[in-house]
């Protein structure tokens, strides 16, 4: 018949429905698609309608009743590698063969509030768990484009002169990271796939994981954004990002770490000291002059 999935393949969308329950039709057929499972967005629909799945708390349901079951005869099917290996990346970076910049970047977004003169502020930030190193950029809005502009302009250029390449990044699951599909593709999803960048995106139950970024968003509130937001000068929105990219010149390439392995060190230096390099002219010119 149309549409009809194979048993194995059948076996496949119900594992990952048992996995991730909040994840529809769309969802599922991108995902299986990046693991090379020939299977339409129809079928997957059909499939979820026949079991009685389609609605997100009928999943929801069915993945909590079958949470301690095991699956007979699906040892051929394997969970998406996007978000199955979650659970697999050394956060603490107790290896030593983890523990170097990139390894674990993370990624997110906070708003920051209106703020006078101004408006809204989101807060786009970049930080890299090893080194410290915190990259961030200022927009008046959410955008998937947004984030493309961000890795192309700032963080891509800057962690190359420090010899540093994103090995996995480490998103939340929300909307801004896993909906914003454009003629059956995610940009942002293609543009990390392009970059050789492993992308996780961690459910909310995790949150825990996201307390380095925590931390570095916590300095950056006490010691930049609490000054800033009665400061009579910051009357437009460069002026206020202006100010903002001087502050982490400061942190990333003056600021001592005060705690964990690399205490002492400053950010650029816990970086380039993995890669055996000397401060670059170029990094040099731009960030301490």
């Amino acid at each position: 018949m149309p549409n009809k999935v194979d048993k194995r393949t059948e076996r496949l969308i119900l594992k990952y429905i048992a996995k991730f329950p909040e994840d529809g039709p769309k969802r599922i057929y991108y995902e299986l698609q990046d693991e090379g499972e020939k299977v339409g967005e129809s079928g997957i629909y059909n499939v979820l309608r026949r079991h009685g799945l389609s609605k997100r708390a009928q999943r929801e349901a069915y993945a909590k009743e079958i949470k301690e079951k095991k699956w007979p005869g699906d040892t051929a099917a394997k969970a998406p590698r996007s978000r199955g290996r979650e659970q697999f990346l050394d956060y603490k970076l107790k290896d030593p063969d983890n523990a170097h910049p990139g390894y674990i970047c993370m990624q997110s977004i906070y708003y920051m509030g209106e703020f006078p003169r101004i408006g809204k502020v989101y807060q786009y930030v970049i930080y890299d768990v090893y080194s410290r190193i915190g990259l961030v950029k200022l927009y008046n809005r959410k955008a998937t484009i947004h984030f493309i502009d961000f890795m192309q302009l700032k963080v891509i250029p800057v962690l190359k002169t420090l010899h540093v390449e994103i090995d996995n990044l480490v998103t939340h699951k929300s909307r801004e990271f896993t909906t914003n599909w454009d003629r059956g593709k995610h940009k942002y999803s293609d543009f990390l796939h392009k970059n050789n960048i492993n992308h996780v995106a961690v459910t909310a139950r995790n949150a825990e994981i996201f307390q380095p970024l925590q931390q570095f968003v916590a300095v950056l509130t006490e010691e930049f954004y609490q000054q800033a937001w009665g400061d009579p000068t910051i009357v437009s929105f460069e002026i206020l990002e202006n100010r903002l990219q001087a502050y982490l010149n400061y942190y990333n390439f003056n600021r001592k770490i005060t705690d964990g392995p690399n205490k002492g060190k400053i950010p650029s230096d816990a970086a380039l000291e993995c890669s055996g390099q000397q401060e670059t002219l170029p990094l040099w010119l731009f960030t301490r002059r």
